[in-house]
């Protein structure tokens, strides 16, 4: 089951902001714990990252951020909308060679955080997957150890009396 829960159109590298303010009120909506929101926070801007570079880099560059709930996770499709060309060509060799180093150093770090991730073929567009289950599986965990520590805390007390 999916359903769409917002979007969002920022307009220039001057408004990832709207994007950060976008996750975060997902976040806390959806109450994913600190950890995991500074993953999603972080993948989604080095997604941005990429796709402004990417771009052409011009006012009529924009991105469009949605954001679906499945049963697999929270979904963020980031889509580049505008003047797209894959390199600019007038790039000398060294501009190029330094451009590729820093689009994989930026999908290394989106890699690591997401639990999947997506790269259209014309490289416009990155959608990020975040598994949540593990979120409330960890939550029982820790509700089992503080649960053991009081009934041994209990047991201890009733032998010493």
């Amino acid at each position: 089951m999916k359903y769409s829960l917002e979007k969002l159109l920022i307009h220039g590298k001057k408004e990832r902001y709207r994007l950060e303010r976008f996750v975060e009120e997902i976040c806390d909506f959806h109450n994913i714990t600190n950890e995991y929101f500074g993953n999603i926070q972080l993948a989604t801007s080095e997604a941005a990252e990429v796709l402004f570079s990417l771009g052409s880099n011009t006012v009529s560059d924009c991105l469009n951020v949605s954001f679906e709930k499945s049963f697999k996770g929270l979904i963020f499709k980031i889509n580049l909308v505008g003047n797209c060309n894959d390199f600019i060509v007038d790039e000398d060799l060294l501009d190029r060679e330094i451009r590729r180093h820093q689009l994989g150093r930026e999908i290394y770090i989106i890699k690591s955080l997401t639990d999947e991730f997506e790269i259209n073929a014309n490289g416009t567009g990155i959608h990020l997957i975040f598994y949540v289950s593990s979120i409330n599986f960890e939550k029982s965990l820790q509700r089992i150890q503080f649960l053991k520590s009081f009934w041994e805390k209990e047991k201890n007390v009733m032998h010493e009396n």
